[in-house]
């Protein structure tokens, strides 16, 4: 007799359920971030616009292969999307597994509404892996996984921890149709829950040899898209799952072992949809500040190391810690430190830097009007 160690082993599978009033609380104010979010994304320009997205990509790419423990050069994901949203590329730095996570990021995110489809699934994964390989092993790509048993398992071989075993290759033709109908046409859920709902479902299900993790992440980009086209510009859902990486797995984990109540799942959703949109508001900021900054300085007379920290400072705000000295300045433009303090004094100066309050053994600097 067959028994019900995996969500999709019990018998109503897929009708998933939930306690909406413990997600009611969380739904609201995700709701109101929402709101406040798409009217600062109205009021921006088409210039702050594209900027808030570059960074946003980039944290996106970074952060959702960073999860699935894949290294990628920030320079080599904004060469990338800077081709790709048709801005000047600042520093040639081709990697071709950047520019397919950037391209499987974009069409995901495209505010034209188009169904998700079995192909269109197909192409997001074959264009995470390029040249056929996950790290030393050949995967099928652009196809749904073999006949073997698909585990997620931890620890040495032969001796490790099965977390998850996925639906087998027989009835995965037919989970995927009732997952891609039930996106299509589903109308009955808030959008988030509905994006929370498909990203489980669909890592659940775990169709491909390898891609599931940032394929089932992107499908939260794309419900979100569909619904809310302008907020999808400003925020990167990816970034915060990664920070929370542990509790990301150890929540998918329990929901794979767990009945078809999905409650626990939908709270971790919910929570981190909500950090990522108040991180959005601060980014969104930091962008607008910044294009306030150089339409007024843009004939002030400044060199490119000047540039380069003046941009890092406005991108990073308060999260700068301990504020720019001059051996961070010198490390960070490449030039000795005699250099790094007449450029500082420069900026001083031209009262574009104010010294922090905060002493300490050496001097530190923080954009005019910082506090």
């Amino acid at each position: 007799m067959q028994t019900n160690q995996w969500i999709w082993q019990h018998k109503d599978w897929p009708n998933f359920s939930f306690d909406a009033d413990q997600l009611l609380t969380s739904v609201g104010s995700a709701s109101q971030l929402i709101g406040e979010l798409e009217a600062i994304s109205r009021s921006m320009s088409g210039h702050e616009r594209m900027a808030a997205l570059e960074r946003v990509l980039a944290d996106d790419a970074i952060e959702t292969a960073a999860i699935e423990g894949e290294i990628l050069r920030r320079s080599s994901v904004r060469c990338s999307i800077r081709k790709r949203i048709g801005l000047p590329v600042d520093q040639e730095d081709w990697d071709d597994r950047a520019d397919g996570l950037i391209a499987m990021l974009l069409d995901a995110r495209d505010q034209a509404p188009k169904p998700l489809t079995t192909e269109r699934l197909l192409s997001w994964q074959a264009a995470l892996f390029p040249t056929g390989y996950s790290g030393l092993k050949k995967i099928r790509v652009g196809k749904y996984r073999g006949d073997e048993e698909m585990q997620i398992v931890s620890g040495p071989v032969g001796k490790g921890t099965i977390h998850y075993i996925a639906p087998p290759k027989n009835e995965l033709d037919n989970e995927m149709d009732v997952f891609l109908n039930w996106v299509n046409t589903n109308d009955k859920y808030n959008p988030l829950l509905k994006a929370g709902i498909a990203h489980l479902w669909f890592i659940m299900i775990h169709p491909f040899d390898d891609g599931n993790g940032r394929v089932g992440r992107a499908i939260t980009d794309y419900i979100m898209s569909f619904n809310y086209p302008s907020l999808m510009q400003l925020i990167s859902f990816s970034k915060h799952f990664s920070l929370d990486r542990k509790g990301y797995y150890a929540v998918l984990e329990e929901a794979g072992k767990q009945g078809l109540n999905i409650t626990a799942w939908l709270k971790w959703f919910l929570q981190t949809t909500i950090t990522a949109m108040r991180e959005a508001q601060w980014i969104v900021e930091r962008v607008m500040l910044k294009a306030q900054f150089w339409q007024l300085h843009k004939d002030m007379p400044l060199n490119s190391r000047q540039l380069k920290v003046i941009n890092r400072l406005f991108d990073t705000g308060e999260k700068f810690e301990g504020g720019m000295t001059t051996r961070k300045y010198a490390g960070m433009t490449k030039c000795s430190k005699v250099t790094a303090s007449r450029d500082l004094s420069d900026l001083l100066d031209k009262k574009i830097l104010q010294k922090t309050a905060a002493g300490g053994r050496s001097t530190s600097y923080e954009l005019t009007g910082s506090n």
